[in-house]
């Protein structure tokens, strides 16, 4: 089931076959009607019909906006971690040696390594180069930001250590944004209701018609699948943009040049 929700273009394909697959069901079904003639009983069959289709209308209207705000999430911490450790990096010249020299240094290799981690289409690995270099530069900056603290306990000292707080706390919640899925229990409940609207829609039809066959399968597998691609923060084609990040990497780097052999200049860690 992850790999589907993981995979929203994969998902419309399967839902699309299996609502096709139950309208057919609904279809040959009303072939066992004892009078599928009578008025009365299609009309309470379109009644059901309606309040099915309502409450699945609903639902997917809900998983919407638990998607889509669970993007504009993960969209919105991309630009307060950068605003963060642009915080950071300003407040660095103000410090004591060595802070005021090693950390923008620091800091620059904090970026790349976080837009390593976020910045490609796959799942947040705790042994990954990326996620050890990150923890790794967070160790190291906050041992000199303490050294600093005891070296010149001053409000400008101060200020630094709440930046430098603020952006190792952007880590656990853009982890835990990145982890925030629409609930198991919503998909469950959205299919169950999708395959019961098409079998009972089937179930409707005294002739096939094309366009009432395919334009409800259609627009349920669509939301589906756009529902997932929002969801999603590895695969799809909607993506959280890394723009910030990258601007402030690209800043950084202009004002701290790596080596020219890649290796990163004067890392203190």
């Amino acid at each position: 089931m992850m790999y589907l929700l993981n995979h929203p273009v994969t998902l419309f394909v399967v839902a699309a076959a299996v609502l096709l697959l139950a309208h057919e069901f609904g279809y040959r079904l009303r072939a066992f009607a004892k009078d599928p003639e009578d008025t009365e009983w299609e009309k309470q069959i379109h009644q059901t019909r309606n309040q099915v289709a309502v409450l699945l209308s609903l639902l997917i209207g809900f998983a919407m906006s638990m998607a889509l705000s669970r993007f504009d999430a993960r969209k919105q911490l991309v630009i307060d971690e950068a605003n963060a450790i642009g915080t950071a990096y300003l407040r660095t010249a103000m410090q004591v040696e060595p802070v005021r020299s090693a950390a923008p240094v620091l800091l620059r290799d904090y970026v790349d390594a976080r837009l390593a981690i976020f910045g490609t289409m796959s799942d947040i690995d705790e042994q990954s180069p990326a996620v050890k270099q990150a923890r790794k530069i967070q160790d190291a900056l906050w041992a000199q930001a303490t050294a600093a603290a005891q070296q010149a306990p001053t409000p400008i000292t101060g200020l630094y250590v709440s930046a430098l707080n603020d952006m190792i706390d952007m880590d656990s919640k853009r982890v835990a944004a990145r982890r925030n899925r629409v609930p198991p229990d919503i998909w469950i409940l959205m299919g169950v209701l999708s395959v019961l609207t098409s079998i009972i829609i089937g179930y409707g039809q005294r002739h096939r018609a094309a366009l009432a066959t395919f334009i409800p399968v259609l627009t349920v597998a669509i939301s589906m699948s756009l529902i997932a691609d929002l969801d999603s923060p590895v695969n799809g084609l909607i993506q959280v943009s890394q723009q910030s990040m990258q601007i402030l990497s690209d800043d950084l780097h202009k004002q701290f040049p790596v080596q020219a052999n890649g290796a990163p200049a004067n890392a203190p860690y």
